[in-house]
């Protein structure tokens, strides 16, 4: 099974916005696959965007830093031995419009994202001569369905409406803290090719999600949440 929080890459920080309920945020991300355990340690800055993450896989510790100049979105990321650089152009609605990609090696790439409003429609991605790779979207009832590229995915999804913790808001959290993909609901599965997963949720006495559980087969894959809340 392919790690839940590996298996795309994005962003997104949401919070809720009422008088009578504490606004909270995710600091720490704990994911178990196996025996596998990685834990993502988050900051935030005084406007509620990500400012570093840090985590540990194998052994090795990868920090990454957020800086904001204007709608651009630059976040740094080493591990010792690689140092990478993606600069993240936002549009109005806070979504990323493109994606630079730069790392010590001399290598880059390019993604860039088409929407209809809200809802992003293609994403090409263009990396040295290489030919761009496009990925198509199609949604239903606000929800992102089906994309169309390498893999092909469908996706379904339960009647609550989406919220911090949630899979597509983690995921792009963890991977580049801004997002290209907002649903209306949350996600409950997905498939590409023969690869079945179902996506279950913990929440506590507030409704807040505690957990995340991917199922494929026999395989297992817990992820747990802590908050702060003001």
């Amino acid at each position: 099974m392919v790690s839940l929080l590996a298996l795309f890459i994005s962003p997104s920080c949401s919070k809720k916005s009422s008088s009578s309920t504490p606004s909270c945020q995710i600091v720490t991300v704990t994911d178990q696959q196996g025996t596998t355990t990685t834990t993502y340690n988050i900051t935030y800055d005084n406007s509620g965007r990500i400012s570093t993450e840090q985590y540990v896989n194998n052994g090795v510790t990868t920090n990454q830093v957020f800086t904001y100049i204007g709608n651009t979105e630059i976040m740094s990321t080493s591990n010792g031995t690689t140092d990478t650089q993606d600069s993240i152009t936002l549009n109005s609605d806070g979504l990323i419009v493109s994606d630079y990609y730069s790392n010590s090696s001399g290598g880059s790439s390019v993604t860039t994202y088409t929407y209809s409003g809200t809802e992003v429609q293609k994403a090409i991605l263009t990396s040295g001569a290489n030919p761009p790779q496009t990925t198509t979207y199609t949604w239903s009832n606000g929800d992102v369905v089906s994309s169309t590229g390498s893999p092909n995915i469908t996706y379904s999804y339960n009647t609550k409406a989406t919220e911090i913790g949630d899979y597509w808001q983690v995921i792009q959290l963890i991977n580049y803290g801004a997002s290209f993909i907002k649903t209306a609901h949350q996600l409950a599965g997905y498939q590409y090719n023969s690869t079945v997963e179902n996506i279950n949720y913990t929440y506590d006495n507030t409704g807040k999600i505690t957990a995340v559980t991917g199922t494929s087969g026999s395989d297992v894959e817990n992820i747990t949440y802590q908050y702060t809340c003001n």
